[in-house]
Parts: C-alpha cells; structure tokens; sequence
C-alpha cells in the first residue's frame, strides 16, 4: 500500500503519496528522506508556508514529470516561482518556453525547440473498439524534417496532412539544409517510433500505413 502523505499548503489540504514527493530531487525529497525537522498541523498533515494557489500544478507535475502550462498561460510566471522555490530543475524549464514552443502544429527553428514541443504534446484521442468493448487513449506525435529546395510544395503537403489528421496527431516540422525528408512517428501511448525516409516526397500516407486504423479514431 503506498504511503499517504497529507499536506497543509497555506491552508489548503492536499494528498499524495511519498513516492509522487519523492520523485524528483528537490524540496520534497530533502524533507522526507533527510533528519530535517517538519512543521505539522493540529491534524498531523505536513505544513507549507505557501500559497496554495499553483500547487496543484507543482503536484501534478511531480505525479507525471510534465504540465500543459497552455492552460496557466496567464500564471508561468508565478507557477515558475513556485517551482523555483521546490527546486523542480524540469518544470522551472519547462516554464521557459515560449508560448510558440508548446502549440501544434509548430515549425521548429532548432532541434531544442523541436524536442520540447514533443515532449508538451498533448493532444489525446477516444478510440473505442466495439469488438474488444474497450476503449483506447492514443497519443500520436509526427516529426517532420524537410529540405529547403521545395519548400513551397512540402508546406502545401504538411496543410495536406494537417486537414486530414491534424484532429488525431500532433505534427512539428523542421527545415533542414539537405534535400531528403525524414519522418519519425511516435504512437505515445505505446512508446512505439516509426522512423520513415520516404525520398525527396512527403508522404503523409506514410501515417496511414504506421496506424492503419487511423481514420477510426
């Protein structure tokens, strides 16, 4: 059974396990796995002087190592105080980002850039499958390297691809000095990457054929 830890943020209680507040080195893992005194409340929940305001987003991403801050665009700033005072390196990063960096479909400018808007990807699609009576989550990410020479017809195949699957896949697009397109896949969910060099042609079929069932979803 995992151990239960309450905490007592300026006033607002929160629940969690050790194993979420320990698994970043940071604040929370001095606390707990060090002789340092902590303070208690009446109840015996661990006190924080703070405002409890952000705090959901600094547990959430401790739970899962990322935050889709698209939707605290407004509060980066505080929450990225936040972080800086619980000493989470990854999401006072992720704080930094500009705002282009998280957003899909998105034309990377470097391989940084394009990495992070990866890793924020969270676009989620239903895929119920009445045979089985189950219903799947599926994550797609679809990067994009492509030459300079055609520029004007690879961008006229990405809005191609972005109409027919932008609803289902999450694509990023990255100009690159030689000629010949590259196409990675990456079926999140299933931690699956198809890694595709179709020629000097995007292929956006190529998306069809790594997920057949695409259109399903």
């Amino acid at each position: 059974m995992a151990h239960i830890i309450k905490l007592n943020v300026g006033g607002s209680l929160f629940q969690t396990s050790k194993s979420t507040l320990t698994k970043f080195d940071g604040f929370f893992k001095t606390m707990l796995e060090t002789e340092i005194p902590v303070a208690k409340d009446e109840s015996g929940a661990i006190f924080i002087d703070r405002d409890p305001k952000h705090f959901r987003v600094i547990l959430n991403f401790m739970r899962g190592g990322h935050v889709d801050l698209q939707k605290y665009s407004e509060d980066v700033t505080e929450i990225q105080k936040e972080a800086k005072y619980y000493l989470l390196g990854g999401l006072v990063e992720l704080c930094k980002l500009k705002p282009e960096a998280q957003k899909m479909p998105y034309f990377a400018e470097t391989f940084e850039d394009m990495a992070r808007t990866v890793a924020s990807s969270t676009k989620k699609v239903i895929f119920e499958n009445f045979l089985l009576f189950k219903i799947f989550l599926i994550q797609v990410v679809c990067t994009v390297f492509f030459g300079t020479a055609f520029r004007c017809v690879y961008r006229k195949c990405f809005i191609k691809a972005v109409m027919l699957y932008g609803d289902k896949v999450d694509f990023c697009f990255r100009e690159q000095a030689v000629e010949s397109t590259r196409i990675i896949i990456h079926k999140k969910m299933t931690n699956r990457v198809f890694d595709e060099n179709p020629g000097f042609v995007f292929d956006f079929d190529i998306i069809k054929k790594r997920i057949p069932d695409i259109d399903n979803y």
